[in-house]
Parts: structure tokens; C-alpha cells; sequence
């Protein structure tokens, strides 16, 4: 009997605290729309003092009012497109400091590791072109440049305000195919001499092949069209 209490009391818990979240949410938005009304259509008769109103007092509401809440933020969500109530609490770092931004929000977590993954990258390219360049060249270089395109995407998306958080474990795993797109010119023979077995291809890596896997890096979708274009031609062959 305790155990059913206590998870009822659980649930009703997280209830609340997912009805704080959207209110918060809920407001964010709405001030987003009003501080870009002459770029944003809003509908002659949404209200926004009565949608900030139902924000704030959004659990205790009837259910009348929470049914036209919700459908009003819908509404807001659609007509502002990408960018949403996620991504505005995601980018609202301004104010908080640098040291908050960058270990205590998920946008700052991932531009400094983003960050330190550059500069990893660079050291170990520095190192290799400067040294004995090695078969490591390339992929260095194509990591390089899959972190330039994803700092880049990413500054574009902090400033217009679309940054979401959710997609991050994406743009991670563009930067795992962009370093092996990068790295996966030491398969072809023809970037390497013939008389020379795959053993020695380390040796025959030189500054041009790395900005080949640099700009590989940098434009992966083009490279893994390519492939899923040939794939499905051979598909259709077989069929």
C-alpha cells in the first residue's frame, strides 16, 4: 500500500515539474515571438498577455484553459518553424557568465568538447606534416575538417536561435563518418605508387592527399552520397 502511494506521489511529482518546464518553455516563446513580430505573422487573435497568464498558472488551470494553452503553443511552434521553446532555453546562455555557459548548459558542454576535439585534431596533423607524415595524415585531416564545418553549423544555429540540444549525438556521429570518409583515401591504389604494396601506403600520404581528406571531412553528405548512389544502382542491378 505504501509502495502504490509513494509511486502515485512520484508520478504526480514529475508531473508538476514537466508543467513547470513547458511554462518555462511556454514563455520563452512567446517573448521570442514578440521581440520578432515584424519577421513573425502572428494571428490577430492570439492574446499574448492571457498566453503568458496561462503559462504562469499553467497547473492549476481548468482543463478548458489548458486545452487552449497547449493548442496555442502549438500554434506559436509552428509559426516560428525551427525554432522552438527547446531550442530558445537551449541558447539563452546570455548573462550567466562564461564559466556557467560553459560547464553547466548542454550547448557549452558540447562547443568546448567540440572545441578540444579541434585542437586535438590540430596538434596531431601539426605532428605528423612537421614529422614523418604518416598514414594517420589523412585522418587527422578529414577530423580537422568535419569539427570546421560542425563549429561553423553550430555558430549559425546559436545566432539564429536554432540550436537544439537533441541533435548533438548526430553531429557526433558525422564526425566519426567524416573522419573515415577523410581517412578512406588510403584505400584507393591510384593515390598511391604501384610498384608500392598496402604496407608502404603510410609512406606515399603527402600534404595533398590530407587536404583531399580535409575537404572530405568538411563535406561528408556529398562523399556518402556518392556511395549510397552507387549502392543503389548496383541494388537495382542485382534485382
Amino acid at each position: 500500500m505504501n509502495s502504490t502511494i509513494e509511486k502515485i506521489e512520484k508520478i504526480e511529482a514529475e508531473t508538476k515539474q514537466e508543467q513547470r518546464i513547458l511554462a518555462c518553455n511556454a514563455w520563452h516563446l512567446v517573448r521570442y515571438v514578440l521581440e520578432h513580430d515584424h519577421e513573425i505573422k502572428v494571428p490577430t487573435k492570439f492574446n499574448a498577455g492571457q498566453f503568458v497568464e496561462w503559462s504562469e498558472n499553467y497547473p492549476d488551470l481548468n482543463t478548458e484553459d489548458k486545452i487552449n494553452f497547449i493548442n496555442q503553443y502549438a500554434m506559436l511552434e509552428k509559426i516560428t518553424k525551427k525554432v522552438t521553446a527547446r531550442t530558445l532555453v537551449a541558447t539563452r546562455i546570455h548573462g550567466r557568465g562564461f564559466f556557467h555557459a560553459a560547464f553547466f548548459t548542454s550547448v557549452g558542454q558540447y562547443l568546448l568538447f567540440l572545441s578540444t576535439i579541434t585542437f586535438i585534431f590540430v596538434y596531431l596533423l601539426i605532428v605528423n606534416v612537421t614529422g614523418k607524415v604518416t598514414i594517420l595524415t589523412p585522418f587527422c585531416a578529414a577530423g580537422l575538417g568535419t569539427c570546421v564545418f560542425l563549429l561553423r553549423i553550430t555558430q549559425e544555429k546559436l545566432k539564429s536561435r536554432e540550436f537544439d540540444p537533441a541533435f548533438i549525438p548526430s553531429q557526433l556521429i558525422r564526425l566519426c563518418l567524416g573522419v573515415l570518409a577523410g581517412g578512406s583515401i588510403v584505400l584507393f591504389p591510384d593515390l598511391v605508387k604501384p610498384d608500392k604494396t598496402i604496407t608502404d601506403i603510410g609512406n606515399q600520404i603527402n600534404l595533398g592527399q590530407g587536404s583531399l581528406a580535409f575537404v572530405l571531412g568538411y563535406a561528408v553528405d556529398i562523399f556518402y552520397a556518392i556511395l549510397d548512389n552507387i549502392g543503389g544502382k548496383i541494388k537495382n542491378r542485382n534485382q
